[in-house]
């Protein structure tokens, strides 16, 4: 696996997709900006997804939390790194079947 810089455009990986039985919907779609690495785990790293925005808007979930919103918004959402993947990578290549 090719390691992540920031700054890369990232997707969900079509791996995580397959064995999570996402195979439409809101999630093969999903694009952001890849922060960086989380230092609370070497295995987890931040995005600033392109939806961010409209989904704390939405008040669904832990975006209901305002404090959980300003830390997104700073710091971008935490995402486990075999879960996503550059976009257009082999890693990637398959979501947009």
């Amino acid at each position: 696996m090719a390691k992540l810089q920031a700054g890369d455009r990232v997707g969900y990986a079509a791996k995580f997709l397959r064995d999570t039985g996402q195979f439409t919907g809101a999630a093969p779609l999903r694009r952001g900006t890849y922060l960086g690495e989380y230092d609370g785990a070497p295995n987890m790293g931040c995005v600033k997804w392109d939806d961010q925005e409209a989904r704390i808007a939405e008040g669904a979930g832990q975006f209901a939390e305002p404090d959980y919103c300003d830390y997104v918004r700073e710091n971008g959402e935490l995402v486990g790194l075999k879960a996503i993947a550059k976009v257009n990578s082999a890693r990637f290549s398959c979501n947009d079947l």
